[in-house]
């Protein structure tokens, strides 16, 4: 009954696209003739661009001759002559459409991007990718300003690059609403991802395996002093913890914080989630700074006195992290003397495993292993191809717990996830083999794969290791909070579907503390948004099991459940008793003596 009530609440939630209104107050950041002025970037052989007079105004072609040419290579570029801030509302907007017969699949896809162009920084104020069909349609790409613009340096960017089509370009604006205007009441598209809709196949599949693979018995048995079993005495069991990650990033500061802030903080970890990780505090960085416990982000014993609260109140806790593969300030001024880039890493290891090892039930023992450049730019180039291996087994020595390798974009076809896979096959062969495999799981809307994509995808990797985790999960939508939600529905459902997957890590959970505040669930005044609901609908109540009855004659109960931590209250004529005990499989059996 619960689950086809959580398929109407899906049903009764979906909406269709609908024609947006451009909103009043806007400031234009584009000269009129900016389309007029505009300039190309791409050679002849790859893109022919032309103007033309499109909807009573100039325009222009853009017609990719070679499919190969990446997006970067391929673009219409205009000045931003207005200023923008950080924090500004914006709006991109244009019309256009795919000339027919002119792509495979009589669809229009490029990206468009506001930024700096000062090589060799390219700062994104925002961005996004859009699919047109042949006739005109009006696109919208709402963001908020990550940069201050900078005056002839920064441009609009039409890149059609990536496929053979033709596409026509027409009234192109950027405005800016300032920062007080809510992103929400920007106009947004309709982001169709395969399995959006309200009754697509793969949801309702998954939510039956979820059924299957994720409860178990639970069994207590209840006897006398003199060992024969009581029957008749009440018992009430509730899911305090699930035995999967449903997590989330934290900050230490905020668990020696005891102002109404601080109090809230920790009351909406301990009322929504079941494991932590600290998002910097195990960090180098994070450690050095903390170590005069007079800082005012990082102090030790903030750290010590959040991992107690955890450990305290049940919760799991990943340990993030024992050392990083990109180049950072520090290891580059030393790319000359690899022996001291090992030392700075290996003794880092050696110091948050001693400190706060009792306390980690799973540490990412290498993180972000093949990085997010081309061509790829990590350590281990410098060091040693074994590096990894290497750290992973000093880890085992210093550590008795699960090692997990972390990456980004293991969901996005192309040299990240490749590099990724062929990284794990090479720590195997090393004799390194990791005992998990992390999926940061940062995503944009400009590209969001099916669901049923990720299942094949997570069904790969799991031939390699098969203990997979969403470790750092967000998703930036540019203010579209139910593709937000929806996209946050549709992740945990396929994680949670999907048997190898032990754990789902949300990066951010409040807007007041966080890298990206708008992926964030709660507001920063702690009002809901909707990916908060969904977050509780299905982790607190459609998978939270509470069940209540009474022994039989042999002295035993028995309810069906997700596995977890339980708070079970056995009543016995006037007395009554609290115990905590996990139910991880059929196995399991409390047995409560009276």
């Amino acid at each position: 009954m619960r689950l086809y009530f959580f398929l109407a609440l899906i049903a009764f939630a979906a909406h269709a696209a609908t024609p947006a209104a451009l909103p009043e107050g806007g400031r234009d950041l584009l000269p009129a003739d900016a389309l007029s002025t505009a300039k190309t970037l791409g050679g002849k052989d790859l893109v022919k661009f032309s103007q033309d007079t499109f909807l009573a105004g100039k325009g222009w072609r853009l017609e990719v001759l070679n499919d190969q040419a990446g997006p970067f290579k391929l673009q219409l570029i205009t000045s931003v002559t207005g200023e923008a801030k950080t924090g500004d509302k914006m709006l991109l907007t244009f019309s256009a459409r795919c000339v027919a017969d002119s792509s495979s699949d009589g669809k229009g896809h490029a990206r468009a991007v506001v930024e700096i162009k000062d090589p060799p920084n390219y700062s994104k104020l925002g961005q996004d990718e859009f699919t047109v069909g042949t006739e005109w349609e009006t696109v919208f790409i709402p963001f908020v300003s990550d940069y201050d613009s900078k005056t002839d340096i920064t441009h609009v960017s039409i890149m059609p690059g990536g496929k053979k089509q033709t596409l026509e370009i027409a009234n192109l604006r950027l405005l800016d609403f300032g920062k007080d205007f809510p992103i929400d009441k920007l106009p947004h598209p309709y982001v169709r991802y395969p399995g959006r809709e309200a009754d697509a196949p793969w949801r309702k599949e998954a939510l039956a395996r979820i059924e299957k693979i994720r409860t178990t018995d639970l069994k207590v048995e209840v006897t006398g002093k003199d060992g024969k079993p009581l029957s008749g005495a009440k018992i009430d069991l509730a899911l305090k913890r699930h035995s999967f990650g449903f997590g989330t990033a934290v900050k230490a500061k905020y668990f020696s914080d005891e102002t109404e802030r601080g109090k809230k903080y920790r009351q909406i970890i301990e009322d929504n989630f079941s494991r932590i990780v600290l998002e910097n505090d195990l960090k180098p960085f994070g450690r050095e700074g903390g170590k005069s416990n007079t800082g005012k982000e990082f102090r030790h014993e903030w750290t010590n006195t959040a991992l107690s609260w955890a450990k305290e109140r049940g919760f799991s806790i990943r340990g993030h992290y024992l050392a990083w593969g990109p180049w950072e300030p520090w290891s580059e001024k030393l790319k000359d003397n690899p022996a001291a880039i090992r030392e700075h890493i290996m003794n880092h290891l050696d110091e948050v495993a001693s400190s706060v090892g009792p306390f980690i039930t799973e540490w990412d023992a290498v993180n972000h292993p093949v990085g997010w450049t081309s061509p790829r730019a990590t350590v281990d180039q410098v060091i040693a191809p074994d590096f990894y291996a290497e750290v992973i087994k000093a880890a085992r020595q210093k550590v008795k717990v699960p090692l997990f390798v972390n990456e980004d974009q293991v969901f996005r076809p192309g040299r990240q996830q490749e590099e990724y896979f062929a990284a794990i096959e090479t720590l195997i062969k090393q004799g390194a083999k990791p005992d998990g495999i992390g999926n940061m799981a940062h995503f944009h809307s400009s590209f969001l794969p099916a669901p049923e994509e990720m299942l094949r995808n997570s069904d790969r990797f799991a031939k390699l290791v098969p203990n997979l985790e969403f470790t750092e999960f967000d998703v930036v939508t540019n203010g579209d909070e139910q593709l937000q939600a929806d996209w946050l529905r549709d992740c945990l459902i396929m994680a949670y579907s999907h048997e190898a997957y032990s754990g789902f890590m949300l990066w951010v959970f409040w807007e007041g503390a966080g890298w990206r505040p708008e992926a964030a669930l709660w507001h920063s005044d702690w009002t809901e948004k909707p990916n908060a609901k969904v977050w509780r609908d299905l982790t607190r109540n459609l998978w939270l099991t509470k069940a209540a009855g009474q022994t039989d004659a042999t002295g035993k109960f028995t309810a069906h459940g997700h596995k977890g931590l339980y708070e079970i209250t056995v009543q016995v004529g006037n007395e009554t008793r609290k115990v905590n005990a996990r139910f991880d499989s059929d196995k399991d059996v409390l047995r409560v003596k009276w």
